[in-house]
């Protein structure tokens, strides 16, 4: 039987992956509801976060409002910073 210590340290590895339905964890049936509604609240502060950190971006292109040009030039330099990791490595 999983212990509240136990079911805290689910909560904090899912948090960290967030990649599973963090409900359906076997061993954990009886925490069932608790894991769902933390799963559901969390994913819902994660949409706020992502959703505020567009629109920081869209104000800072100067382009307030627009969150599908700043999620698209974010995902741009998520891209550059991949390639320049690459690089570094490479010419090491």
């Amino acid at each position: 039987m999983a212990t509240r210590e136990d079911v805290e340290h689910l909560k904090c590895d899912w948090a960290s992956d967030g990649t599973w339905d963090l409900e359906t964890t076997e061993g954990f049936e009886e925490y069932r509801e608790e894991l769902l509604v933390f799963r559901l609240q969390t994913e819902a502060e994660w949409r706020q976060r992502r959703q505020a950190a567009l629109e920081r971006k869209a104000e800072e292109l100067g382009v307030p409002g627009n969150v599908k040009l700043a999620e698209y030039v974010l995902q741009l330099e998520r891209r550059l910073d991949k390639m320049g990791d690459a690089l570094d490595r490479l010419y090491r």
